[in-house]
């Protein structure tokens, strides 16, 4: 089964002069100070042809540059591990994706509540609609839930969050339409966690990072890596609490709390290890963490025929369990325009981006520090021109 590994673009059947395009454009966006940061990686039948690193570490004056095996907090891209644990058990005979979640979660309440599905909460189609559910808590007048004491398995600030959630109302019935709704993911993992008795950063790292070898990858951060992390200047999006408990990708509370939905720390190198998995159908040298049936679901849309709401757009929506897909139509995310309709994507606020394509055997790997985004927090970056120029590097 493929394995990364370093060659040249003819190696991989890209075009040289192409693939060194690719390299000046984020070169380039550094240095013309787009972006203080960027760690890039592409690869093409195995072969890494482009793994750099540009910028600094830091927004300090005396700034280390950055290098290959800097840290970045990526997020939305934790969502593809939770999703990975969840097949897991599914394959495991222990969950059902056709079960209501409140079998598993008796807690979560409210009318409409029992006919959500963990189907449901994997392709965001829970009725849950993220700013309703993030303003919940503050429409207690200064109550907080009673909660019952924190299990041994889970974290107290995660456990306070679910708790906090639990009643929020649906926007609409499950299924009915698809809006991004990150708690969906918390919610997941809590499954995860009653199900399998393990907390969810142990069995992240027990059944996911250790058997690809991902060694730089974390959901809670131990202080010897630290100082390898990327920093962002105070008022770069994300970087401080902006919304009701968002703790900041620069924040060590961030850093030591196992987030289902957006608390992965990762490399580059160890980011691709992860979608050239599953562009091999789950297995990675000699481990295999999913079955080939399990990722064909997870990256097929298994929401045909819903439409989708997100800020000010609407329209055909496609998703995964954990992917985005593309589909004809469904071109509503901030992503290229030369991907094939295999392709599966996932992208983490703060500028973190990963993908793979089957059909053109392509895995790619993009972090930066996002500077800019819109009042409705849209990334504004140069991502979709990067990844059209790697899909154009492709000779056969």
């Amino acid at each position: 089964m493929t394995e990364l590994r370093h060659g040249t673009p003819a190696d991989a059947g890209m075009l040289p002069e192409r693939v060194d395009r690719v390299r000046d454009l984020a070169a380039g966006w550094v240095k013309e100070e787009y972006t203080p940061a960027m760690c890039v990686l592409v690869a093409r039948r195995g072969v890494i042809v482009l793994h750099e690193a540009f910028g600094v570490l830091t927004p300090d004056d005396d700034a280390p540059p950055l290098q290959r095996d800097s840290i970045f907090p990526v997020s939305s891209v934790t969502k593809t591990i939770t999703a990975t644990l969840v097949m897991q058990l599914v394959e495991d005979g222990r969950i059902g994706l056709n079960r209501p979640v409140v079998e598993y979660v008796p807690e979560l309440s409210g009318e409409g509540k029992d006919q959500i599905l963990l189907h449901h909460l994997l392709t965001h189609t829970s009725g849950l609609r993220e700013e309703e559910v993030l303003a919940f808590p503050l429409l207690r007048d200064g109550t907080a839930p009673d909660l019952p004491p924190c299990p041994a398995t889970q974290h107290p600030v995660v456990h306070q969050t679910l708790h906090a959630y639990h009643e929020a109302p649906l926007s609409r019935r499950p299924g009915e339409l698809m809006e991004y709704c990150t708690y969906g993911y918390l919610l997941l993992a809590e499954v995860v966690r009653r199900v399998s008795g393990r907390a969810l950063d142990d069995l992240a790292r027990e059944r996911v990072f250790a058997p690809l070898g991902m060694t730089d990858s974390w959901l809670v951060v131990p202080e010897s890596v630290r100082s390898r992390i990327v920093r962002r200047r105070p008022d770069a999006p994300w970087a401080a609490p902006e919304i009701w408990g968002w703790q900041g990708l620069n924040s060590r509370e961030a850093e030591e709390t196992p987030w289902a939905d957006r608390g992965l720390y990762s490399t580059a190198r160890d980011l691709a290890v992860l979608t050239q998995t599953f562009l091999n159908g789950g297995t990675y040298g000699s481990a295999r963490i999913l079955s080939r049936p399990s990722v064909d679901a997870m990256t097929r849309n298994q929401i045909p025929g819903t439409r989708f709401e997100f800020v000010d757009k609407s329209g055909p929506a496609a998703m995964g369990y954990g992917w985005f897909v593309e589909h004809e139509g469904a071109k509503w995310l901030p992503f290229g325009s030369l991907q094939s309709l295999r392709a599966a994507n996932h992208m983490g606020a703060g500028g973190s981006v990963v993908w793979f394509d089957p059909t053109h055997e392509l895995v790619g790997v993009y972090l930066e520090v996002l500077l800019r985004q819109t009042e409705q927090r849209e990334p504004l970056w140069n991502f979709p021109l990067f990844q059209n120029a790697v899909t154009a590097s492709v000779a056969d």
